[in-house]
């Protein structure tokens, strides 16, 4: 029986063809090509092999995960633009960014498509950097009067390199993750960030700024949740706070229902909030006398600084501020007075007879003055600190900033650069093994500007020094959000070694830090003015002092790269 075309036949018939020309054959579709490169390779540890993904398929994994990097880096960045008024707020605001990051790194998604997880924590780095580091444009363009395109290519160039070492830690974390969720979310992903961070805050001088311990540290000054920073530095607070917000992904996506899965969330953030309500002891330690000082802010903006007919009325000023001014009643004049990173806008040798005239009389009232100033020698110019009057020594800056105090690049580059008017100039680090300086009886270490934001650079000086000091010109970056974000960065060197940090900058934010990282007191912004305080002269060392956060990073190391890959070759074994 027949069948005709488009019928299906009945069981046990056979179909014929319809009459008619025989259908041309449909040459078949060669695929082959279709396929991704790594796909044919084996993979980084054999053993369980992923199925094949062909290279169209990572595209609308980026369509998801760069979106998610993107909000998460922008929440990231306003964690560190909002001060001090909203300061458990942007803890908030910055754990929620920080967990959208590590669901990226996180999941059968991230594991099927790392180069997608790569993208969107590029994108993560690329938006947090943009937005929150925008000072280096009002530096480059409207204090230094720089082309408005090299500014932009500035603060977008320092991004997308901070976009890369979150694109690198990103892919790793994607490709290496375990398969137990809370194992990645609990243990390998926040050491992977954590080591993240400690690569971009070392390699190329590093750029530690945005770390997630400079959230966590500031805002619980003081309290519990900070208590971490002088055990094993700024890089065990980080990697508490990865870890909370790991926790609060895995009970998002393991709780059932909406209404457990928030309630979870509220219980880890408030209970970690709820810690931070707990004050730390309040025992400095051991101390050897007390340390009365005064710390002057000129309030001479960047602008005007280095103009000539400015010279003698800054020298003026801070006179008047240090000497000029009527001291409370029954109360000793200071053992020591600090002037910020280069006020006096001349080298030394400019003004050695003013230098010298100034520690006669300084001598006389046994008083001693540490004063920013450049300084020559036949090795070159240096960033220096000086000490004159009832003290010794001078410290030059050793961690000079990348194309702001030296140029990494041929002299040619280096030439085009300066002619764009950046806020740059050639200097000189000084030595490692540079001795503290002194202040009458005290005992004091040194830091200068960006220094204040690696915990190496004031560990060095301890347990010898009593006494931290910073000094600053944050006036390239005039009234914006990096004043803040660099006094932040100090507080944390403060709970690190368990000292009392005396603040002092040209412009802002002058301020008297204690060893919890607690802000004392502190001096408007741009305005002159000065603060006397009494400090204790402490001694002792912190966990953070002996071990630095070696410990740290080798844990880090051992969690978040030697595990995965030990858990994949034995995969492979058993294979």
């Amino acid at each position: 029986m027949g069948c005709r075309a488009g019928r299906v036949p009945m069981r046990g018939t056979r179909a014929r063809r319809p009459y008619g020309r025989p259908p041309a054959r449909q040459p078949q579709r060669d695929t082959s090509r279709r396929f991704s490169s790594t796909c044919a390779k084996a993979p980084l540890f054999p053993g369980r092999n992923p199925a094949p993904r062909f290279e169209h398929s990572t595209r609308p994994a980026m369509n998801r995960t760069i979106p998610t990097g993107a909000l998460a880096g922008l929440l990231w960045a306003a964690a560190f633009c909002f001060y001090p008024e909203w300061t458990l707020v942007r803890w908030f605001i910055g754990m929620a960014g920080l967990t959208l990051l590590l669901s990226l790194w996180s999941g059968e998604r991230a594991a099927g498509s790392p180069r997608a997880a790569a993208a969107g924590s590029f994108a993560f780095g690329l938006c947090a950097f943009s937005a929150a580091c925008y000072w280096i444009y009002h530096s480059v363009r409207i204090v230094s009067g720089g082309p408005v395109a090299l500014a932009v290519a500035l603060v977008v160039l320092l991004a997308a390199v901070m976009g890369c070492w979150y694109a690198l830690g990103g892919y790793w974390a994607a490709r290496m993750q375990p398969k137990k969720s809370w194992v990645a979310l609990l243990v390998v992903l926040p050491c992977v960030l954590v080591l993240t961070e400690w690569l971009r805050g070392w390699v190329f001088t590093g750029f530690p700024w945005l770390s997630a311990g400079y959230l966590t540290a500031p805002v619980f000054a003081g309290r519990i949740p900070s208590m971490p920073a002088s055990l094993g530095g700024m890089y065990l607070v980080g990697l508490t706070t990865a870890l909370l917000a790991g926790a609060c992904l895995l009970v998002w996506r393991s709780a059932p229902g909406l209404m457990l899965r928030g309630l979870g969330l509220v219980l880890l953030l408030g209970g970690a909030a709820g810690l931070g309500q707990i004050s730390l002891p309040e025992s400095d330690g051991p101390s050897r006398g007390q340390l009365h000082a005064r710390l002057v802010q000129g309030g001479i903006p960047q602008e005007r600084k280095w103009l000539e007919e400015e010279f003698l009325p800054t020298l003026t000023r801070y006179e008047l501020l240090s000497f000029g001014q009527p001291m409370p009643s029954a109360t000793p004049e200071p053992a020591l007075i600090v002037w910020p990173e280069v006020a006096v806008p001349q080298t030394q040798d400019f003004v050695r007879d003013y230098l010298d005239e100034m520690d006669r009389l300084l001598r006389a009232r046994r008083i001693a003055l540490a004063l920013g100033i450049l300084t020559e020698t036949d090795a070159g110019r240096f960033n220096s600190l000086i000490v004159l009057g009832n003290g010794q020594g001078t410290y030059h800056k050793h961690h000079l900033v990348p194309f702001g105090e030296f140029f990494p690049v041929p002299d040619a580059i280096r030439d085009w650069l300066l002619s764009m008017n950046l806020p740059a100039s050639d200097l000189v680090p000084g030595p490692a093994g540079q001795a503290p300086l002194t202040a009458g009886e005290a005992v004091c270490g040194v830091s200068i500007c960006y220094e204040a934001a690696f915990g190496s650079e004031q560990r060095r000086w301890t347990p010898a020094a009593e006494v931290l000091i910073n000094v600053s010109n944050d006036g390239w970056f005039g009234d914006t959000v990096a004043l803040e974000q660099h006094l932040d960065m100090a507080r944390v060197r403060a709970m690190e070694t368990g000292r009392y940090l005396l603040r002092v900058t040209g412009t802002g934010i002058t301020a008297a830090v204690d060893p919890r990282g607690r802000i004392i007191d502190r001096l408007p912004k741009y305005e002159p003015g000065f603060l006397d305080v009494k400090v204790a002269r402490l001694e002792g060392a912190t966990p953070y002092v002996r071990y630095g956060e070696w410990p740290v990073v080798v844990l880090c190391i051992l969690l978040g790269i030697a595990l995965p890959a030990a858990v994949r070759i034995r995969r492979a074994g058993r294979a």
